[in-house]
């Protein structure tokens, strides 16, 4: 048995979108009482989560994730505004909402969850595929959280995502987030 790996499959967010993100993070922190902030560098929008891995496994999903991201070709990441998961009153997640044609990470999420149940037997969620970027966790406000504060949050910032990555989590790490692996699409 090899050392175990937290892993997961996303798109990274580019520099420059994180510069533009940066930019309006101090005043979320002041308007949005969460208890925890995703480091910057750890911004990413999750396409399946693998969790708990053999590390003598990682080649098998390389190869899935190298495979399915051939298969993709280059598509426009839209983000547009702010969202919650969790109870309304107390959320669990503030994210971003990306926007525009989903179809493309939608097709993409669906095939290399495929080609993962095939390399490594992995068992993709059976709740819908909700992306986002997760910007913190954990309301705790005084008051009930009132969603009009985030639906009011009007912004634009846009990438062409043309990879998707490994990813390792090194909890207690800040940034948390390594990436392993970098597939990029056909084109």
């Amino acid at each position: 048995m090899s050392e175990k790996q937290r892993l997961f499959i996303g798109l990274a967010v580019p520099d420059d979108v994180r510069r533009q993100l940066l930019m309006r993070l101090d005043g979320w922190r002041e308007r949005f009482a969460f208890a925890r902030w995703a480091h910057p560098d750890d911004w990413h929008i999750t396409l399946h989560f693998i969790g708990e891995t053999d590390a003598d496994r990682i080649p098998a999903i390389v190869r899935a994730l190298d495979e399915s991201a051939a298969g993709a070709r280059p598509f426009d990441v839209e983000l547009r505004g702010l969202g919650t998961f969790g109870p309304p009153a107390r959320p669990a997640v503030l994210h971003v909402l990306p926007a525009g044609r989903l179809e493309p990470l939608r097709a993409l999420h669906a095939a290399l969850g495929s080609a993962l149940a095939q390399a490594i037997g992995f068992q993709p969620d059976a709740r819908p595929y909700r992306p986002h970027l997760t910007l913190a966790r954990k309301y705790a406000g005084a008051a009930p959280w009132n969603p009009a504060s985030a639906a009011a949050e009007t912004f634009g910032a846009s990438w062409t995502a043309r990879d998707a990555c490994l990813f390792r989590s090194r909890l207690g790490h800040s940034p948390m987030y390594e990436i392993l692996h970098r597939a990029p699409f056909g084109e």
